[in-house]
């Protein structure tokens, strides 16, 4: 909850802030659609937390009943033993570090406070709509099916907390958020399509790395990287500001007949 509460903070803040975006960027910010998207996501974030609070953990009946042949063919043969995923923890730590690379550029640079409002709504949304999910299907964690992870470990309310994986959600949202903005800025198909290839491949080390130490099944990382994806992109996508063309035609008269007057505006 505090983090919840501490990260809407940090975004009214730089709401307040960020005004529009300079006329030079590809961005803008309108009050009313951040607060509009800052007050959904705390809306579904205090809905998750509440729904989380209310997940009872597994009883030993419940636990003794279970059977790998109940779940689905696809994710059938991702039954891994409980390991601390130290890796995958690392990785998503360093993730939040991702929007730091905008200070490199200077055009990024100069947009911070446009930028630092949309990736607050971005972790915000992947924050919220994650924990929500999870609030509800509350699926069994995968290691929860293996005899040799400790009884202690079962009983835990996190291990009804396998659909999706935030930590493979939360990278992608950063990543390709990151991959995107960076996009509307360059113009240099070489640098897009290497920031694009790091963004798809950190995410997808993070899921394995998930799915490898026992939390996750396959389709909890894969869903976890779409959403977090979709949500990474589409914040900057709605962000855009609209711009008039440079190059435009029209209807005129040529030599007596009709023809295509071209403008190019500079």
């Amino acid at each position: 909850m505090r983090r919840l509460a501490a990260l809407c903070v940090c975004a009214s803040i730089l709401a307040g802030l960020g005004g529009t975006a300079s006329a030079q960027g590809p961005y803008g910010l309108e009050k009313k659609r951040e607060w509009i998207i800052l007050g959904s996501g705390a809306v579904i974030g205090i809905a998750a937390l509440v729904t989380i609070d209310n997940v009872d953990p597994l009883t030993l009946e419940e636990i003794a009943a279970l059977d790998p042949e109940d779940v689905n063919e696809f994710d059938r043969h991702g039954f891994n033993e409980y390991r601390e995923a130290n890796s995958g923890d690392r990785m998503l730590a360093m993730s939040y570090l991702l929007p730091l690379t905008f200070f490199t550029y200077a055009d990024t640079r100069r947009d911070w406070k446009t930028l630092g409002v949309m990736w607050a709504e971005v972790v915000l949304l992947q924050m919220s709509i994650n924990g929500l999910v999870k609030g509800t299907v509350k699926r069994t964690r995968p290691y929860v099916y293996v005899p040799e992870t400790s009884l202690e470990k079962k009983q835990e309310t996190t291990a009804r907390l396998s659909y999706y994986s935030g930590h493979t959600g939360t990278a992608a949202a950063n990543s390709f958020f990151v991959a995107k903005v960076f996009n509307d800025y360059l113009d240099d198909w070489r640098a897009k399509a290497l920031i694009w290839t790091g963004a798809a491949l950190y995410p997808a080390a993070v899921g394995y790395l998930r799915r490898d130490s026992g939390h996750h099944f396959r389709t909890d990382v894969i869903t976890g990287y779409i959403v977090g994806g979709a949500i990474g992109i589409l914040v900057p996508h709605f962000h855009r500001v609209k711009q008039e063309q440079d190059l435009s035609f029209h209807g005129a008269m040529v030599q007596g007949g009709p023809g295509v007057a071209m403008q190019l505006q500079f």
